[in-house]
């Protein structure tokens, strides 16, 4: 049986490199729950549902912009539904760059992302947040 994750995974990694936002959203269903348990002062740890997330693309599609991805590895697991992917985005924050080491356990159903879990290197986003913000500025 084909693994069925993988191919959205691709075109998740692919929209987020094109920073196609919407696209991105799309392949998430309606009734997503995406998981951070590691998070920055500010994200919530938990997200419901498809237009909640196209509106944090978008927010942050503001500020930043992805430029490529690197270092991607795919670990397939015995259920074709779901996948464990590691990659690096490199991006740039406020014209500053940035990469971010990111890893997911992505679960599919009918051909979208249903389930989530994120796992963010919060620290380097922290840190490159902290020195782009003005002195004395939350940076949220």
């Amino acid at each position: 049986m084909p693994h069925a994750a993988r191919p959205v995974f691709d075109a998740f990694l692919a929209a987020s490199v094109e920073n196609r936002w919407d696209d991105l959203a799309d392949l998430y269903a309606e009734d997503v729950t995406i998981e951070m348990p590691f998070t920055l002062p500010g994200v919530p740890r938990l997200t419901k549902g498809r237009e909640e997330l196209r509106r944090r693309f978008h927010a942050a599609a503001q500020v930043r912009q992805v430029v490529r991805a690197e270092n991607v590895v795919v670990h397939e697991t015995s259920d074709p539904a779901v996948l464990v992917a590691e990659f690096d985005l490199h991006q740039e924050l406020r014209g500053e760059p940035l990469v971010v080491s990111y890893v997911m356990v992505v679960t599919v159903e009918n051909g979208l992302i249903k389930h989530s879990r994120d796992y963010t290197d919060t620290a380097a986003a922290a840190a490159r947040i902290k020195a782009l913000s003005p002195a004395g500025s939350s940076a949220g």
